[in-house]
């Protein structure tokens, strides 16, 4: 089992790299992502720490993409970062130029902003197919939001590649593999093998944590909205890396 969605205090997680690597170790996972958010700065010390834990580290990004809309998209199997703030297309294909697979993020959330809504997605794969889809995650939705985006998935599963499930990770611990992708073997390349030949699939409450407490949240929040902000408007997060050529 792998959770291809994890984010560390490079960006807006509450532990570090080498603490949510122990955690995955500590939840029976195989492989886990590294996914800050437009940020690449956590990974090498997730890596070194994979080999301590004996955990296989996907190097990774959650990439923001161009204004308004903001649509999140994964990049797994990353060289080095890739730069936020542009069209979603051009995304896709940074994510690709390097040899990375192109994952949709917490699609069709009841939010404007970060995740992809239903019609920009039909817009999107009739111009360019994408690695694979979080299926399941557990972002806030709506039971007829899952069952749309199921419907979804099955009549355009050739242009939507691998279901995967993903726990978006923000507390080690405390919340991560919640949700989770099966595949086929052990390591990172079968989990990598298994998104290119769509062969996996997602599992949700594979585990049930004790939730973290109101104060962390709330200290999260504040990192995301606030730390986080910040960071990207000072140019520290999100200006490096590659783009589309």
């Amino acid at each position: 089992m792998a959770d291809p969605h994890a984010h560390t205090t490079a960006s807006d997680g509450m532990v570090s790299p080498r603490q949510l690597v122990a955690a995955a170790a500590l939840a029976g996972l195989s492989v886990v992502a590294i996914t800050d958010h437009d940020t690449f700065s956590g990974c090498a010390e997730a890596g070194e720490a994979g080999s301590e834990f004996g955990i296989d580290v996907v190097k990774g990004e959650e990439v923001t993409t161009a204004s308004p809309a903001n649509v999140h998209v994964l990049g797994l199997f990353l060289g080095g970062p890739v730069r936020m703030g542009m069209k979603v297309e051009d995304t896709i294909s940074a994510i690709h130029d390097q040899g990375g697979l192109a994952i949709m993020a917490h699609p069709w959330m009841p939010t404007y902003f970060a995740s992809i809504s239903q019609g920009a997605l039909r817009r999107l794969i009739a111009q360019l197919p994408v690695d694979g889809i979080e299926l399941r995650h557990t972002c806030p939705t709506t039971k007829g939001r899952i069952r749309g985006l199921d419907d979804f998935y099955q009549l355009h599963r050739d242009r939507l590649g691998a279901a995967l499930g993903s726990s978006d990770s923000h507390f080690g611990g405390y919340d991560l593999a919640r949700t989770v992708t099966v595949f086929p073997g052990r390591s990172a390349l079968d989990l990598r093998r298994a998104i290119e030949s769509h062969s996996t699939r997602p599992l949700e409450r594979y585990r049930r944590p004790q939730g973290p407490p109101l104060s962390l949240r709330l200290r999260q929040q504040a990192r995301s909205m606030g730390w986080l902000s910040w960071q990207r408007w000072r140019g520290r997060i999100g200006q490096e890396g590659a783009s589309a050529s």
